[in-house]
């Protein structure tokens, strides 16, 4: 099964689900609409270029030039690729080990916790909601941004989440999937993969 949000597979013992949305958090005021992926790599590069300018002084101008248009090209394309990915979890369920893998990947490494199938108690959906605070300063946001033709859209709304999580007989509870609620999906709410993944637990021998 294959959505926008998630991908979920099973393959022989094993349940695999992948996904960006894993993370039930208030839109920053740097929101993805002004800072987008492209935009923070470009600035980033733009930083690391001016720098190998100014550390090559003593050099020709087209020397100079040259090595600040690679040093741009090479940290924006790096800055994309590893700084400001989009992160994935990934949570595989495993019949045969009784044992549920949670692998979230970082800048360089993969946080990785294992969970027994015992410790999980249920699955459950939830809801999470944030309520915009600071309503003056995001007024002042939007009307710099109108002035400038880039309204950022969604802003100073509500924002609610539907999450999926794994309840822990300790109390504690592991979200392996935050979806926002937008208008023009069904019923308002995304879809969400609790049925598949209870069965598949339920069946576990």
């Amino acid at each position: 099964m294959v959505t926008d949000n998630y991908q979920l597979k099973i393959k022989g013992s094993k349940l695999v689900f992948k996904t960006s949305s894993f993370k039930a958090e208030k839109t920053s005021v740097l929101h993805s609409g002004v800072y987008t992926k492209e935009f923070s790599s470009m600035l980033f590069a733009s930083a690391a270029g001016l720098a190998a300018y100014m550390l090559t002084g003593g050099r020709p101008p087209v020397v100079r030039y040259t090595i600040l248009i690679i040093i741009f090209a090479a940290a924006f394309l790096l800055a994309g690729k590893y700084i400001f990915k989009e992160r994935e979890l990934q949570v595989v369920f495993d019949r045969k080990d009784k044992t549920v893998y949670v692998l979230q990947s970082g800048l360089f490494t993969k946080k990785r916790e294992n969970v027994p199938f015992a410790n999980i108690k249920s699955v459950d959906i939830g809801n999470r909601q944030f309520v915009p605070e600071n309503i003056d300063g995001i007024n002042f946001v939007q009307k710099i941004s109108a002035q400038h033709g880039s309204a950022v859209p969604g802003l100073g709304e509500v924002e609610e989440f539907i999450t999926l999580s794994l309840q822990l007989t300790d109390g504690s509870e592991r979200i392996i999937y935050a979806a926002r609620i937008k208008e023009g999906t069904v019923n308002g709410e995304p879809e969400v993969p609790a049925r598949e993944i209870r069965n598949f637990l339920k069946n576990t021998v």
